[in-house]
């Protein structure tokens, strides 16, 4: 792969030790003529990321969701450094990183190209998940009703505690804990998965990845659904601002038109992170 002559960093500060790995392995990068940018304020990872080669992400799976939309952007990839728990996304740990720093930076890697979401509202904001679309009442003792189209096709009207959107990369995250599938990354598909939905019968629902869904919340004046409904991203609330307001509906949801990079090491397996991180039994 194409050598990293020019990296930058972001770390979480609240992760302990991640502001002392990125000074050490940035002086590992320098002495290899290797240009290095550190950036912990996310306000400033646009700039940061303009004209470079990858990211370095110092964290939990977390914060490299959170760089994606910037990675996007400046057409970057992106690898992280687990200092979280699971660590799905950020396959890199600091014991191996330290060892292997130097032939990474060499392009002894392999990319990974993974769909991303974009959440479209009524008002025309967008916004990009790489993980999931997830729509809840703010109230979490409330139940929300929703009806959801594929492609203007109707598919059904769901009484439940919310609605999860999952990319393949997503389908281990919440979309897992709710019950829904695990799918692999390369599959040219996405989920939809009710969270506790009051029909049993209602499952997830597998669309094409060239599906668009429309999601839209029915008015219960006993539930107050339409004007109490949030959307997060990846666990953000990007329109937070328009909470309490019932201009956010419907919203679109489809695949973004371009795919996030994702460095991973060279001896990568999908099945054997999941493996070691869901616990389950090794081969006989």
């Amino acid at each position: 792969m194409k050598p990293i002559k020019k990296l930058t960093f972001f770390i979480n500060l609240q992760k302990h030790g991640a502001q002392d790995l990125s000074e050490e392995l940035a002086k590992v990068a320098t002495s290899i003529g290797t240009e290095c940018i550190i950036c912990s304020d996310h306000s400033a990872l646009k700039k940061a990321l303009q004209g470079q080669d990858a990211c370095c992400v110092i964290g939990g799976d977390g914060t490299i969701l959170s760089t994606v939309p910037e990675c996007l952007q400046n057409d970057v990839p992106v690898f992280g450094i687990n200092q979280g728990k699971l660590g799905f996304l950020a396959t890199y740990s600091p014991k191996t990183v330290l060892r292997h720093f130097t032939s990474i930076l060499q392009g002894e890697y392999q990319l990974e190209e993974r769909f991303v979401l974009e959440c479209t509202t009524a008002f025309g904001n967008k916004a990009l998940a790489l993980n999931d679309v997830v729509i809840k009442h703010y109230a979490p003792s409330r139940l929300m009703e929703m009806d959801v189209y594929c492609n203007d096709h109707f598919v059904t009207s769901y009484a439940c505690d919310g609605l999860i959107i999952s990319t393949p990369t997503g389908s281990t995250a919440y979309n897992l804990s709710a019950g829904g599938p695990i799918i692999y990354p390369d599959a040219n598909v996405f989920a939809m998965t009710p969270i506790c939905p009051h029909t049993l019968s209602n499952r997830s629902v597998i669309f094409e990845c060239n599906s668009t869904l429309k999601i839209n919340t029915i008015e219960n004046h006993y539930y107050g659904t339409e004007y109490q409904s949030q959307i997060s991203l990846d666990g953000q609330i990007p329109w937070s601002e328009h909470f309490n307001s019932k201009n956010l509906f419907p919203i679109q949801v489809s695949i973004y038109d371009k795919k996030v990079s994702l460095i991973q090491p060279m001896d990568y397996s999908y099945f054997k992170i999941l493996r070691k991180k869901l616990k389950w039994g090794d081969e006989h």
